[in-house]
């Protein structure tokens, strides 16, 4: 399991922004993996789900694309 909730993003997917600016105003922390600019982070994101935003959280609960207001 990760110690830090993982995101895995597209820069020019509008939801993927909408999560990064409101979990940023609420200071939540997150590590982002952005999927185009990287292969292994495409791969990883693909063994969780297929929709961005994808969230892993530490306890290992997944949430997959835009399912409303974040955090």
């Amino acid at each position: 399991m990760p110690a830090m909730t993982i995101v895995y993003t597209m820069r020019t997917w509008p939801t993927c922004e909408e999560l990064r600016v409101a979990w940023k105003e609420k200071g939540i922390e997150f590590e982002e993996r952005v999927v185009e600019e990287s292969q292994t982070f495409m791969d990883e994101a693909r063994e969780y789900g297929e929709s961005v935003p994808l969230i892993i959280h530490p306890d290992g609960h997944v949430e997959e694309g835009f399912e409303g207001e974040w955090g």
